[in-house]
Formats: C-alpha cells, structure tokens, sequence
C-alpha cells in the first residue's frame, strides 16, 4: 500500500487537463496538488512531501525538461512522470535517459497513471529511508578513531580478537578495549552488527587501502581462534 502522506504534483498549464487529470487520481484514492506552471510548484510545494511529480513537458514559461534540471537544486527529490503529446515523444524519451521514472503521452490514461504514481510513492519513501539509514550509520562511523575503524573491519570478517592484534601488531588487550569503544559508538553487539553498520555507511569501501589493506592480507590466511 502506498504511503498515505504522499502527494501527486500535477504540474500542467492546461487547467482543464489538470483538474480533470487531479479529480480522476483523486478518485484513485491518491492526493493530489496542482500547480500551473513549474514556476508555481518552486514556489508554493513542500519539498519535503514525499510523493512524485507529473510534468507537461511543453508549458509556457519554463519548460517541462527545465523544470527537471532544476529539481535537485530546489530540494526536490521526487521521481518525475512526463506528460506529452505524440510530437514530443521523443523529447519525452530523452528526459528518461536525464533520470525522469516514465512518460505518458496525452491523453493519458488515468488509471495507468495512478498505478505509476502510486509505484513511485513507495520507491520514493524507500529511497528516503534508505537515505536516512545510511546518514545515521555514517554518523556513528565517523564516532570511530582511526584505530578503531580498523579494529571494527577486522572484527566485522569474524576475526577473533588475538587474530586482529596479531594483524595490526597491537596487544590483545588493546583489541579487546578498541573493541569495546566499538560496540558503544556503533550500538551495535555483535561482529555481524557491526558489518551491517560498516556496509550501511559505505565505510568498508571507502578505507584507505594503504592502511588496511595489509590488514586484510594478514587476516586472510590465519585460521580463527575459539
């Protein structure tokens, strides 16, 4: 089931397009706002809204395409359905290959387009978890000193702690502490809890190789202690 809180933008300088386009998603079950003119939509909606945008692609003032270009830098981060005439399908097809989710040419069929719409509701509110999980996740990693970092990516391949200190040629009882530190800062119990966390923010693959790189060559061939 899709979202409740997302909004359908029509954007359309057709009026009698846009209402009769707005009363048959609305009939659907979805919400919806119309705006007249991209302009409209940069200055009256709420960026923040989950939902999708449905774009003429051809309206007086700024352009459909244009308006897409813009999105991201009004803070719009809403997949986009283009709306065209059977002249400017092609026009339509590029602004997919820009990132647009789908076109329609006109008329549009409405129950199609609601059953897009409602798709593109459920990517965007996905997208935007996932956005946020990976912000939190980056957040808790950057409360790791370097040391710890690399005690944390050791720890996350199952490695037992006498196998990390041999590897990074520091005391067991330093691994154990480091390990410790780890487990606060990521909020997390576990090795694999911590892989989940590392592999969230991006971090495993963004690690300077020079530095641990020879940690994971050392890690690689020692059979793991009980």
């Amino acid at each position: 089931m899709s979202d409740p809180t997302s909004v359908v933008r029509l954007v359309d300088d057709d009026s009698s397009l846009r209402g009769g386009l707005a009363f048959a998603l609305e009939m659907a079950g979805l919400a919806v706002v119309g705006y007249e003119s991209a302009e409209a939509l940069f200055e009256r909606d709420d960026p923040r809204v989950p939902g999708c945008i449905v774009l003429d692609i051809r309206m007086g003032g700024m352009s459909g395409l244009e308006c897409q270009r813009r999105l991201k830098s009004h803070g719009f981060d809403q997949p986009v359905i283009f709306l065209s005439g059977h002249g400017d399908v092609e026009m339509a097809l590029q602004a997919v290959k820009q990132g647009a989710a789908d076109f329609f040419t006109k008329p549009v069929s409405a129950e199609r387009l609601a059953e897009a719409c409602r798709r593109l509701f459920d990517w965007n509110v996905s997208a935007r978890r996932e956005r946020a999980e990976r912000a939190r996740a980056q957040g808790l990693v950057a409360r790791l000193t370097p040391r710890e970092k690399d005690v944390a990516l050791a720890a996350s391949t199952g490695a037992a702690n006498k196998t990390i200190a041999k590897a990074l040629g520091v005391s067991e009882q330093a691994v154990k502490i480091h390990r410790s530190n780890v487990y606060a800062k990521l909020e997390v119990h576990s090795a694999v809890e911590i892989r989940a966390v590392l592999e969230r923010a991006g971090a495993a693959e963004k690690t300077d190789e020079s530095r641990l790189g020879a940690v994971r060559t050392q890690l690689l061939p020692v059979e793991e202690e009980s």
